[in-house]
């Protein structure tokens, strides 16, 4: 596939590449103990291969392309030869001459703007370098996926040409002129010049500089955006563009020009969603190893999609972000800079002035609806043998990331096709002979008579994805004919379901992880997503402490996937771990903190309902989610839900939600976290009166506070139809016993009225018989005991078995209890 190798013992190298920020990509093929290393123009380095060292603390290598000024006319012969098959009609204009050229693309005239309203037309912009030596690539997008856009456009430079034939400004008439006389290089009517770039791309091409920073590829995209919805800062050759302005098309994508797209499974992902283009949607292959330095999830650029509503967004922010720092590398601040990590500024500039976030286009499976690189390779991915390098962090793990082929049947997007030939043997796949089973001299000679472009890696995997792939696009294309989406919307990732969150506050210490292994093993792996959030100082097994805010110990540490540390925890909890130094449970810091950085990551989008849970609490998730379909709940209405404890009343305090278990639909999280935005550390302050930052415990007074106060929110209680108690704040077999009128009222009960006003029945008694937790199992043995009880379990590898010798000291009221609840339960299955 590749036109030069250059061999590098693998054992030089120290760790992975960091992302993004050099002009050439790296593939890299396992081959014993050397990696074969392909310099070629794209946006991205991805790996192949699984055994080397994936850390990013490495400086990139760069190597100068001894294939730049390669003879190309033989391969632009080839690919015009196959373009043959598509039947494409080709004219060229310039403003000076008309010209036909071996060199020059030949593109249809621009269309008139389409006067009928279609919600899901499609604008394909493809940033490009007009060069010989790549107008094969611009060729063969007009013969395959380009012709299925509702509008393309090709976005260069002004500067055209390469060393060989000279270069061009093509914002100078006479450089023009020169261009299609002494170069024959015209230029169609599908590319626009944006005459206003800074910094080109040529001036470097030849230099031994080891930075070879002109692949200055931000100022382009944000440029670009900026014409598309103004019209400003660049034109095509034949001057006016009718093409510009938002309402020209309801969905853009900015495109490599070495991705094969999908534009008809664009509108198929909208439409199976309910998306409308007036709201604010960011989404692609969403990558989440920038969080950490720059605090965004990121839409990797082989192809990043925008609502009608964003691309305004992006535009009004692009055009009024700092641009008085533009030959510097960017800051991690949105402004214009000096770089090609045109996906990280864009992520910036969207979060900072709209506070949009980037969205991942998954399938229900959590399969990818775009590959990053060729499909013949990812097909054999596996996470658990490739270890959690860039590409895999941050990302909720799904089955198919450690069986292969975790790619969508509607995919939208691969990347990596340099060989444009490639492009071509794309189209025949899925549009062309190979899809129509048409005879075709030019497809691959197989001993198997399975008809293919090519004989791709991993043939077999490959052929049958692709396969998986035909079929799933000729059922959606027979489905929209007969005006039904059943297919597509099974294709559907959890969105629009009720996915649950599970953000289990957590100190990392030895004496913790029998709880941290038994959540895991049992209700924990319940939940859609589990995390633990702890503070930055944990405990190792030797009893040292190790901040992991700074590298200063001699002891490095590994955390687990599904653990995130809240760096910013001013407050320690380790200082008085005796408890002889005061107050150090100051789990309200914790808790906001977390809070907000689910927000800051992007996950409050990943799912529709969230629950803060202790440690010591074992939850249903089956059974919230029961719980607010059958209230017919909406994660966008604001709900802050679990057991309501009143006493704080008397305080003049709002009610609360015991913080065994406190529930946030997905738009309370998106407030709350708007709200704890905007705190500033107090070190000293104590007062659970105010919302704010403080020096306490009471994270249950605070999150009411909050809530009532900023956004108007009350808690609500979680009882089932007959008014009885679903979250048992202590153990349930205590729970079981406790009775109001004996008790007396205690701060419990206090508050609670005792009937209901309608039915007269006593109400908050315990429990019900779709319980969603149960709080205060301090030994989490307790948790294989409950776990064995109602849903089976089976001893488990280097687990302690001393569970199965627990008894509830309330046996007879304990065991009719769960009889109730599995009867229940088997109804309603």
């Amino acid at each position: 596939k590749y036109s030069k190798l250059v061999t590098q013992d693998v054992s030089s190298m120290n760790g992975w590449l960091p992302e993004y920020d050099s002009d050439i990509e790296i593939a890299i093929h396992a081959k014993g103990n050397t990696f074969d290393l392909v310099e070629e123009p794209a946006d991205h380095s991805f790996i192949r291969g699984s055994s080397i060292d994936r850390s990013e603390d490495v400086e990139r290598s760069d190597y100068e392309d001894e294939s730049s000024d390669k003879d190309d006319s033989d391969d632009g012969q080839e690919i015009k030869d196959l373009q043959n098959n598509f039947e494409i009609e080709t004219t060229t204009t310039t403003t000076a001459t008309t010209t036909t050229s071996t060199t020059t693309s030949e593109a249809p005239q621009l269309a008139q703007p389409n006067t009928t309203i279609e919600k899901s037309r499609l604008y394909c912009m493809v940033p490009y370098i007009w060069s010989p030596r790549f107008l094969h690539s611009y060729h063969a997008i007009h013969a395959s996926w380009g012709k299925r856009c509702d509008i393309l456009r090709f976005f260069i430079d002004p500067i055209i040409g390469d060393s060989q034939v000279g270069y061009y400004n093509m914002t100078l008439a006479s450089d023009t002129l020169a261009a299609a006389k002494n170069a024959n290089l015209t230029l169609p009517n599908d590319v626009v010049v944006l005459h206003d770039m800074q910094r080109s791309w040529h001036t470097c091409e030849e230099s031994d500089d080891e930075d070879k920073t002109c692949r200055n590829i931000w100022e382009k995209i944000w440029r670009a955006w900026v014409y598309v919805v103004t019209g400003k800062g660049g034109s095509t050759p034949a001057g006016s563009d009718v093409m510009v302005g938002a309402n020209i098309s309801e969905w853009f994508v900015k495109v490599d020009a070495d991705t094969f797209l999908f534009p008809e499974n664009l509108s198929r992902h909208v439409k199976a969603r309910n998306w409308s283009y007036n709201d604010h949607h960011y989404f692609g292959h969403v990558l989440h190893h920038r969080v950490k330095d720059r605090g965004v999830p990121i839409v990797a650029g082989a192809a990043v999609f925008f609502s009608r509503a964003t691309l305004l967004a992006a535009a009004d922010s692009f055009q009024k972000m700092p641009k008085e720092n533009g030959n510097e590398e960017d800051d991690g601040t949105c402004g214009d800079a000096f770089t090609s990590t045109e996906e990280v500024v864009t992520a910036i500039c969207l979060k900072e002035h709209s506070n949009i976030i980037a969205e991942p286009t998954i399938d229900y499976q959590g399969r990818e609806e775009i590959s990053l690189i060729e499909v013949d390779d990812i097909i054999i991915y596996n996470r658990t043998a490739m270890g959690e390098w860039w590409y895999w962090e941050g990302k909720k793990r799904f089955p198919c990331h450690d069986t292969g082929d975790c790619l969508s049947d509607l995919p939208l997007a691969f990347h990596g096709y340099k060989d444009s030939k490639l492009l071509l043997g794309l189209e025949k796949e899925f549009y062309g002979s190979v899809m129509k089973g048409e005879k075709d001299d030019s497809l691959a000679k197989r001993n198997d008579n399975k008809l293919a472009a090519f004989n791709w890696l991993n043939f077999d995997r490959t052929y049958k994805y692709f396969e998986r792939v035909r079929a799933a696009m000729r059922v959606a294309a027979k489905e929209e004919e007969s005006g039904s989406n059943i297919e597509i919307a099974k294709k559907l990732p959890a969105q629009g379901k009720n996915r649950l969150y599970c953000m289990v506050p957590f100190i990392l210490a030895p004496k913790s992880m029998p709880s941290y292994q038994a959540i895991r093993n049992t209700w924990g792996k319940r939940c859609n997503t589990l995390k633990f959030f702890v503070d930055p100082i944990v405990k190792d097994d030797e009893g040292r402490f190790i901040d992991l805010r700074r590298s200063q110990n001699g002891t490095k540490m590994t955390l687990p996937p599904d653990v995130v540390v809240v760096y910013h925890i001013h407050r320690p909890w380790h200082t008085c771990e005796s408890k002889k130094e005061g107050n150090c449970r100051n789990i309200w810091e914790k808790v906001w903190r977390s809070w907000l950085l689910i927000d800051d990551n992007g996950e409050s989008d990943s799912s529709e309902w969230f629950v803060k849970i202790d440690a010591d609490s074992y939850l249903f998730p089956e059974n919230v989610m029961k719980y607010v379909e059958d209230n017919n709940m909406s994660p966008d209405d604001h709900h802050y839900f679990g057991h309501k404890l009143r006493h704080t009343e008397d305080r003049n305090l709002p009610p609360i939600v015991a913080g065994s278990a406190v529930f946030f639909s997905r738009a309370t999280v998106k407030g709350a976290a708007a709200v704890f935005r905007e705190f500033k550390y107090k070190e000293q302050n104590m007062s659970v009166r105010k919302c704010m930052d403080a020096h306490t415990s009471s994270e249950e007074t605070l999150t009411a506070l909050c809530l009532k106060q900023h956004l108007g929110i009350d808690a609500a209680h979680v009882l089932d139809d007959l008014g009885d108690e679903l979250i048992a704040v202590s153990p349930i077999e205590d729970s079981l016993l406790w009775n109001r009128t004996v008790d007396g009222e205690w701060w419990y009960w206090k508050n609670k009225p005792k009937t209901d006003p309608t039915t007269g029945r006593e109400v908050h008694k315990c429990c019900g018989d779709f319980p969603i937790a149960f709080h205060g199992y301090k030994d989490p043995m307790w948790f294989y005991k409950l776990e064995d009880e109602l849903y089976g379990m089976n001893d488990l590898p280097g687990i302690s078995d001393n569970w199965k010798k627990y008894r509830w000291h309330n046996l007879n009221e304990t065991n009719r209890y769960f009889d109730r609840i599995r009867r229940a339960r088997n109804a309603r299955v």
